[in-house]
C-alpha cells in the first residue's frame, strides 16, 4: 500500500498558501500569488520572482508573481485555482507519491452539496495527476480531498477564542468576504454567506482614484505598498492628499462591510466579532476603529490553511 502525505491548502483568489508536516516532523510552507499567464508558441519565458513554470495537460503556464490573470469569479472549478492547488502540492511533496488533500472553498460554495462536490470532482480529476513544475516532472495520486468552509480555520487554532460564546467570523480575502457564526465552536449552517467584497474593491477603487489623481498607472503591487507606508510619495515624502484617499475608500470599505451584514440580519456590535485573512491585517486600524470590541488574529493569513490541517488529521485518521 502506497503511504500518503496529508496537505492542507488554501487557494485563494489573492494567494495560495500550503502546509504539510516533512519528514524531519516540522512543518513546511508555501506562498505564492494565484495569478497565472497561459503561454503559447510564440512565448517561452522563463519564470521570475516567485513563480513557476508549470506544464499541464499539454498546456504550458506560468503562475506566481510574474502571472497576471487573476479569476475573480466566487466558483473555484477553474484553471487558476487547479493549477495553484497542484503546484502548491508539488511544493509540500518530498517522496511522495500519493496524497490526501484539505482545500477550503467560499461558504456560499460550501453550502451547496452540488457546487461543493463539482468543486472537488474539478480538482480530484480521477486521482491521477503528472505534473511539471519548473522543469521537474511529478506524478502523485489524490487519494482524498476533504472540502472546508473558508474562515473555519481559526475554530481549530484557536479555540479558546470560540468555546461557550458566539462567535461571528469573517473572512476577508481578495476577492470575497466570508461570513459565518459559531455557537460554541459549532458552525450555524443558516448564518454563512460570501459577499464579492475583498481586497480587490480596495485596490480597484484606489487604482482609479490615484491613477486621476497623479496622471500615471499604479500597479496593484504598487496599490499593497502605498497602503502599508500610508500613502504615495512624491519625492520621498508621503502626499497627504494620497493619505485622504486611502483612508475614506478603506472608510467606505469597512461601512460597507458593517452594512452588508446587517441586511443578513446580523448586528456586529451585539456579538463578538473574529477578523481573519489577509484583508484584515492590511486595514487593521480602521476595523478596530468601527469594530474596538473585535478580534483579529495575529496569524490571519495562514489561519484557515493551519486549521485546515488539524481537521484533515482528524478526519484521515493521521
Amino acid at each position: 500500500m502506497i503511504e500518503s502525505k496529508l496537505i492542507s491548502i488554501d487557494p485563494g483568489k489573492f494567494a495560495t498558501k500550503g502546509i504539510a508536516l516533512n519528514n524531519n516532523k516540522t512543518f513546511d510552507k508555501t506562498y505564492f500569488r494565484t495569478k497565472i499567464f497561459k503561454l503559447n508558441n510564440n512565448i517561452d519565458i522563463e519564470a521570475q520572482g516567485k513563480s513557476f513554470n508549470v506544464t499541464l495537460d499539454g498546456d504550458n503556464y506560468i503562475i506566481g508573481d510574474q502571472g497576471e490573470e487573476i479569476d475573480y469569479r466566487v466558483d473555484k472549478a477553474n484553471i487558476n485555482h487547479k493549477l495553484a492547488t497542484y503546484t502548491a502540492t508539488t511544493q509540500l511533496l518530498e517522496n511522495y507519491q500519493a496524497v490526501r488533500l484539505v482545500l477550503g472553498c467560499p461558504t456560499s460554495i460550501y453550502r451547496n452539496k452540488e457546487l461543493r462536490n463539482d468543486y472537488k470532482n474539478y480538482i480530484w480529476n480521477n486521482g491521477h495527476v503528472k505534473i511539471t513544475v519548473n522543469n521537474k516532472h511529478y506524478s502523485f495520486l489524490i487519494e482524498n480531498i476533504l472540502i472546508l468552509p473558508e474562515g473555519s480555520g481559526i475554530v481549530y487554532t484557536k479555540p479558546e477564542l470560540f468555546k461557550d460564546k458566539r462567535v461571528a467570523v469573517i473572512d476577508l480575502g481578495g476577492l470575497n468576504m466570508n461570513f459565518t457564526i459559531y455557537d460554541n465552536l459549532i458552525p450555524q449552517p443558516s448564518s454563512m454567506f460570501t459577499l464579492n467584497h475583498g481586497y480587490a474593491e480596495i485596490e480597484i477603487r484606489l487604482i482609479n482614484e490615484l491613477n486621476s489623481m497623479y496622471g500615471v498607472s499604479f500597479t496593484t503591487n504598487d496599490i499593497q505598498n502605498i497602503i502599508r507606508q500610508g500613502g504615495v510619495k512624491v519625492k520621498g515624502v508621503i502626499d497627504p492628499k494620497s493619505s485622504h484617499v486611502i483612508d475614506s475608500i478603506i472608510d467606505q470599505y469597512v461601512l460597507k462591510l458593517i452594512q452588508e451584514t446587517k441586511k443578513n440580519n446580523f448586528n456586529l456590535d451585539m456579538m463578538d466579532v473574529v477578523f481573519i485573512g489577509g484583508t484584515s491585517l492590511l486595514i487593521h486600524d480602521k476595523l478596530l476603529e468601527y469594530l474596538p470590541h473585535s478580534v483579529i488574529v495575529d496569524n490571519a493569513i495562514w489561519a484557515n490553511v493551519e486549521g485546515f490541517y488539524k481537521v484533515g488529521l482528524i478526519k484521515y485518521n493521521q
